[in-house]
């Protein structure tokens, strides 16, 4: 199955570098790529079909990638939103966290790694560089218990085994593979964990976590 992404970029050569690496594969499309949000609003084309992944620089010029994402989310509902930076800095991280973002990765890019990370996310994976995933695991861990959701009453023990997984950026994939049970098991784990917490997404997951 073809698979549409977009690419919201302002570095030329790194978004021409993306689609060339993505026009040799016969699994992706570019369904658009643009140097800003502004772009994207004015080229209505853009917005023909939902995209099923898009890829968005931070430091854009303009209206940022951050506050780009309530923006896309309007248009694209059901997108996987992640957001590309040179910089691993909290403050940044987590506002695109809050923001609704799906991942964070990490400049410089290894385009042969990008494949690869499309097909986390198609397993219900997070795209989260490790140096992003253990900050964000860290603050997490280090959260006062006062400020902790008191989940022991809502979930159960396997419930919470999954919610600390996906915490940790696993996949639904790995996850089952660690607690032994079914791919589609972990997904009813997830949809429960979701309606419990009152959530729908991953980020509104982190950021019940962090404050």
């Amino acid at each position: 199955m073809e698979i549409l992404i977009g690419l919201i970029e302002d570095d030329a050569m790194l978004r021409e570098n993306i689609e060339t690496f993505f026009g040799m594969s016969p699994e992706i499309r570019v369904g658009f790529s643009v140097s800003s949000i502004e772009q994207l609003l004015n080229d209505k084309k853009n917005f023909v079909k939902e995209p099923y992944l898009v890829f968005i620089d931070i430091g854009l010029p303009g209206i940022s990638g951050i506050e780009g994402i309530s923006i896309i989310r309007k248009a694209f509902p059901n997108t996987h939103l992640v957001m590309i930076s040179g910089s691993c800095s909290e403050e940044l991280i987590w506002q695109a966290v809050k923001a609704g973002a799906n991942g964070y990765l990490l400049k410089p890019l290894s385009l042969k790694k990008l494949l690869e990370q499309i097909e986390i996310v198609r397993n219900n994976g997070a795209l989260i560089s490790p140096e992003v995933a253990s900050m964000l695991f860290a603050k997490i861990s280090q959260q006062p218990p006062e400020k902790k959701i008191p989940t022991e009453d809502l979930l159960t023990k396997r419930e919470h085994d999954v919610m600390d997984y996906l915490l940790k950026g696993l996949s639904y994939k790995e996850i089952a593979n660690i607690l032994n049970i079914s791919y589609s098991t972990v997904n009813d784990h997830v949809k429960k964990i979701y309606t419990k917490l009152g959530i729908n997404s991953k980020g509104e997951l982190l950021a019940l976590f962090i404050h």
